[in-house]
Formats: structure tokens, C-alpha cells, sequence
């Protein structure tokens, strides 16, 4: 004897994931509980023709390959920024300095812990905190925005994953150099 088991309650169960902040991006799962309530609430003398349906799973596999493809093109130009700021390793450059603070806090953090600085334990990141290298770069906040020249001595990429180039020190906002020599 088979339960009968109601399908939009059944996907939701077995999707059940902790909550996420509120988007008003439509995902799998969610298509999937329109195209069943659609399906449950449809007029049985009148019932959707099956080119209506295939025609919503198209735009359904459309949106997804859109979303992969741009997730790709993310990736893409990742890749592209990290090779424009490794190209100038060695070169002398002219940019301006950015708030070295959560790069060097991130840098410290791995070098002592393995982790970066927001994966830390507070006791953790207390003792990152009065590092030598993250409180110059601390007292170094001041001359954010100013134009430094000098040779580039290595690329790091912060915690948002974008690429910053070490110069005389410094650390320089890749989208600002003006002068490669």
C-alpha cells in the first residue's frame, strides 16, 4: 500500500536547507514548485499542452546555462586580473595606495594559523592583531588615496579575491596604476 505523498511537500522536505538572506533571484527548486502547484491547479477540461511545459523547461535549462556561463565569465576575469598584476612583478609601477589593514591581517593570519584572518578564533585574531606588520599597516591608513611609485615586489590577492600589487611596501590598488615601466 503506497502513502500518497504530496509532491510540493516533498520537494520542500527534501530540500530543506537552513535560511538564506532574501534575494529576489528564483532558483531550482523554487521553478520546480511553480511548475508543480501550475500543474496541481490546472483546469482538467483545459489542461497546459505539453509544448507549454517543454517550452518553460527550455527557458528553465536556459536560465541555467546563463547562470553557469556567467559564473565562468567570473571566474574568467579573475584569472585575467591576477595575470595583469603577476605581469608586473619586477616592473617599477605608479598607483595609488589603498587601507593595507585586511590584507596584511589576512597574510599574518595564514602565515600563523592557516586560515584566513575571518576564519579565526577571537583569541586568534587578537594575536594577528598585534603583529608588528598589521599595525604598521594600521598606522599607514592615513596615506590611503596617495600616489606611490616604486618597484613591484610581489601580488597578493585579498579576501574579496582581487589582486593588489606590494610596492615600496605599500600596497597598491591594481586599478590604479597609471605608469608601467
Amino acid at each position: 500500500m503506497a502513502l500518497p505523498i504530496d509532491p510540493v511537500v516533498g520537494l520542500k522536505n527534501s530540500t530543506a536547507q537552513p535560511p538564506k538572506a532574501a534575494t529576489q533571484e528564483l532558483g531550482s527548486v523554487d521553478f520546480m514548485k511553480l511548475i508543480i502547484a501550475q500543474m496541481q491547479n490546472q483546469n482538467p477540461l483545459d489542461p497546459q499542452k505539453d509544448s507549454d511545459f517543454m517550452a518553460q523547461m527550455a527557458q528553465f535549462e536556459a536560465l541555467n546555462q546563463m547562470k553557469a556561463m556567467a559564473q565562468g565569465m567570473k571566474v574568467l576575469q579573475g584569472v585575467n586580473e591576477l595575470s595583469s598584476a603577476t605581469s608586473m612583478l619586477g616592473k617599477t609601477v605608479l598607483g595609488k595606495q589603498i587601507d593595507a589593514t585586511p590584507i596584511a591581517r589576512d597574510s599574518v593570519g595564514r602565515e600563523l594559523f592557516g586560515a584566513p584572518y575571518k576564519q579565526l578564533s577571537t583569541e586568534q585574531k587578537t594575536q594577528v592583531n598585534m603583529d608588528g606588520r598589521v599595525q604598521a599597516a594600521v598606522k599607514d591608513v592615513a596615506n590611503a588615496g596617495k600616489e606611490v611609485a616604486g618597484k613591484v615586489d610581489r601580488v597578493v590577492v585579498g579576501a574579496d579575491g582581487i589582486p593588489s600589487l606590494y610596492v615600496a611596501g605599500k600596497v597598491v590598488d591594481l586599478f590604479t596604476v597609471s605608469a608601467v615601466e
